[in-house]
């Protein structure tokens, strides 16, 4: 099967094979899609493989060199080959860990889970050409019942709420599959219960993961393909449950696929490609595929495993082609956990947006409420800036903290504090989220408390998308508590490191490749500084970032391909001629030629004189809503909020 694949140089298959090579001479290096803490270098064990050894002062390279996954490689590379080298060595790295440790002390619950999920399809390729021996099958049955002694005896009730929880039990029941002797009814019991609770807390009604991070989403939702497509649970009420968790993690997977094909930075994760993910779910569950995961042919070989399915490159491509589905929602609002995503397409060209507020989650959250991801035409313009290492050091935790992501810092005082690789003294508190789209705006409106030594602020973050102009615009509001004392507000955008910027006039030109994209800012100082940006663990390039700064409380941003589009700030009046400060009531005009688009905001409740407002003499009331108007003539008046 894989042959036909890795003879049309299918990328993981390619990947795979070329890293058994290392694997065979007893070379190490992390770089698949989905390990949770690659390293390009590699480290070789020439003398013998020490399982206690860590290189770069990271225990988490020793994690994944005790995790095993890399035994996969060396399935495929059989099947490509047909050459038993590749499974006697798989043989060798698992009889050679077992003669290493013999004891837990240097073990962890969630490694364990993984390597038991990896043990198992190496061990049945092992079978099925007849490699062990009753005695090598006897050993292996001995530690896989020490192992899974060690899972029971070791989870804890926090694991119920982690990926570490969907990981162990995934271990579990993959492993008992084909070695249920090693294993008690009591066990097995326990392991269903904590199962349950797990799909029950983890996966949100919407289909996203609690965590904020699409790496372990993406481990998450393996983890469950392969439980529910070994059939282990077949006759337990909860495969119908993995199926249906399945289905809504596959739903909501895309919206956090940028449209050039890489995933969003968002929390501790890497910029992945999750096409061979998408695609496999979509082959093996004949699901419908949005059109930018449908070009070229990539596969999930472990999910692929447990499917059992015998397909050719040809036979993939003919059933891809027929799951593509045209009708893709563009959006998704998930108000469990704060995050809201909108495209123009599902084209790579498409214009994007995901703004982010919602609970912290785990210890891979950051400290990003506002956060905004950003695409224009295809191109990804401003980003989050990546994790870069779990390691404890100041970068770490800098880049966990709220001035490494696109968001709102008042009196510079950055909100939140994080004070280790996993630990907070302090987070602010997220409000409400509210969306809205039609034929001509898409729109998301944020509300977070920044609690400050002097006070509490609330912050208003406002994303509108002109969908006739292709055109983003943000807009900032702060709103005072009595007893703070505003001084001045800054924001920050981090940039993708392939942008170029310059000034030229008012605005700011972003180029990437051979276009331009302009900005377009209210009065503020602008300056542009340089920033790190982490695209994968262990990997730091330096990238640039915008930072605005101004004493008034309201602030906006247009963001454009067009270069003739402008941007101004318009005078609000009542119908009684009753004064209007920015925190009642904001406006701003967006011109294209003889078009015009006037914008307003209201974040406070109008209570004394008109409710009526008047903005270029045209009548509005609401919190959030756009006149267009074209020579002067009123075309259309859309209430947002």
């Amino acid at each position: 099967m894989a042959q036909s694949f890795f003879d049309n140089q299918e990328p993981n298959s390619v990947l795979l094979f070329e890293n058994s090579q290392l694997l065979l001479k007893n070379h190490f290096q992390f770089i698949h899609p989905y390990d949770m803490e690659p390293c390009k270098e590699v480290v070789a064990f020439d003398a013998g493989i020490d399982w206690e050894y860590i290189p770069f002062d990271d225990e988490e390279w020793n994690y994944m060199l005790n995790r095993q996954e890399y035994l996969l490689d060396l399935c495929v590379s059989f099947d490509i080959t047909s050459d038993k080298k590749y499974l006697e060595k798989g043989k060798e790295f698992i009889f050679d860990w077992i003669s290493k440790n013999g004891t837990t002390i240097n073990w962890r619950t969630i490694d364990t889970g993984i390597r038991l999920t990896y043990w198992q399809v190496m061990l049945s390729y092992l079978k099925k050409e007849s490699l062990l021996s009753e005695l090598e099958k006897e050993t292996v049955q001995q530690s896989i019942h020490q192992q899974i002694t060690y899972l029971d005896d070791n989870y804890i009730d926090k694991y119920d709420l982690s990926n570490w929880g969907i990981l162990i039990t995934t271990g579990f029941f993959i492993m008992t599959q084909g070695y249920s002797e090693s294993c008690v009814q009591e066990i097995h019991d326990r392991m269903l219960s904590r199962l349950k609770k797990q799909l029950r807390l983890q996966i949100q009604p919407s289909g996203n993961h609690w965590e904020q991070s699409p790496l372990y989403f993406m481990e998450v939702l393996r983890s469950l393909v392969f439980i529910h497509q070994s059939q282990v649970l077949r006759d337990d009420p909860v495969q119908k449950l993995l199926e249906e968790k399945i289905f809504s993690m596959y739903r909501f997977m895309p919206h956090f696929v940028t449209p050039n094909g890489t995933t969003i930075l968002q929390g501790d994760t890497d910029e992945m490609r999750v096409k061979d993910v998408i695609q496999t779910i979509s082959l093996i569950y004949k699901q419908p595929l949005p059109v930018l995961f449908g070009e070229s042919v990539s596969v999930d070989y472990m999910m692929l495993y447990f499917s059992q399915k015998k397909l050719t490159i040809t036979t993939w491509k003919k059933e891809i082609k027929n799951n593509i589905s045209k009708n893709s929602v563009t959006s998704m609002s998930d108000d469990y956990t704060g995050n809201y995503y909108f495209r123009s397409d599902w084209s790579s060209s498409a214009s994007y947006c995901h703004l982010y507020n919602g609970n912290l989650g785990s210890g891979h959250g950051h400290l990003s409420l506002g956060h905004v991801d950003l695409s224009l035409r295809g191109d990804n313009l401003f980003v989050d800036s990546g994790r870069l290492t779990y390691t404890e050091s100041k970068l770490r935790e800098t880049l966990k903290e709220s001035m490494q992501h696109n968001t709102v810092v008042i009196n510079d005082q950055p909100f939140g504090n994080a004070i280790n690789s996993w630990g907070y003294s302090e987070v602010p508190t997220s409000l409400a989220n509210r969306s809205y789209e039609d034929s001509y705006f898409w729109s998301v409106r944020s509300m977070y408390l920044d609690n400050q030594l002097y006070g509490t602020f609330k912050v208003v973050r406002t994303v509108l998308y002109l969908k006739e102009l292709d055109s983003f615009v943000i807009l900032d509001q702060v709103i005072e508590t009595p007893s703070s004392v505003f001084s001045h507000l800054t924001r920050q955008f981090h940039l993708n490191p392939n942008v170029g910027i310059k000034k030229v006039s008012t605005k700011l030109v972003l180029t990437i490749r051979d276009d331009d994209y302009y900005l377009s800012f209210g009065k503020s100082n602008l300056t542009i500084e340089p920033s790190v940006y982490s695209p994968k663990y262990n990997e730091l390039v330096v990238n640039e970032k915008i930072i605005t700064t101004s004493t008034q409380p309201s602030q906006a941003l247009l963001v454009t391909p067009h270069k003739h589009v402008s941007l101004e700030k318009v005078h609000v009046s009542k119908t009684d001629n009753g004064l209007v400060e920015d925190n009642q009531c904001f406006a701003l005009k967006v011109t294209e030629g003889s078009q015009e688009w006037l914008i307003y905001s209201m974040i406070e409740d109008t209570y004394s004189g008109h409710k009526l407002y008047l903005i270029d003499n045209h009548e509005v009331y609401g919190q959030l809503g756009v006149v267009k108007v074209k020579s002067e003539q009123e075309l259309g008046y859309t209430r947002l909020f």
